[in-house]
């Protein structure tokens, strides 16, 4: 398994954050490799040619928990799962972010290595889509 966290911290209230990272069709447009998500935000669906390669062309979301947040999204042979902390830090928010992705099945073994290599770009592309949709709140 593939695992990558980082720490920033924004203005916005944790009120807010909490509710942007709690809407799963809002995080799934987060990450470069989803092409679109369904209204209920419960199906996120994987772009080409991640498709391909990993064999899995959509992935089923779950909110897994709601303190720390945590989600899951789940495809023929392919895991990710994210979370969240939130802290105050003088009227500010300091957010921990992490994701994980890991292969299922027989694709593992050409996934697995693959997504080690990725994780760390995976996280900072969502970084950056995340701090737009704050500040767009």
């Amino acid at each position: 398994m593939a695992k990558a966290e980082t720490e920033i911290v924004v203005s916005e209230n944790t009120d807010k954050i909490r509710e942007i990272i709690m809407d799963l069709k809002e995080l799934g447009t987060c990450f470069k490799f989803v092409e679109r998500v369904s209204e209920d935000g419960k199906i996120w669906f994987v772009k080409a040619p991640m498709s391909a390669i990993t064999r899995t062309k959509e992935l089923s979301v779950t909110l897994m928990k709601k303190e720390p947040v945590e989600w899951e999204a789940r495809g023929e042979h392919l895991l990710w799962r994210g979370g969240f902390e939130l802290g105050e830090i003088d009227e500010r928010t300091r957010i921990r972010v992490w994701l994980s992705v890991e292969g299922l099945g027989n694709m593992a073994t050409i996934i697995n290595p693959m997504a080690g290599m990725q994780i760390g770009g995976q996280l900072k592309y969502f970084i950056k889509e995340l701090r737009k949709k704050l500040e767009s709140h």
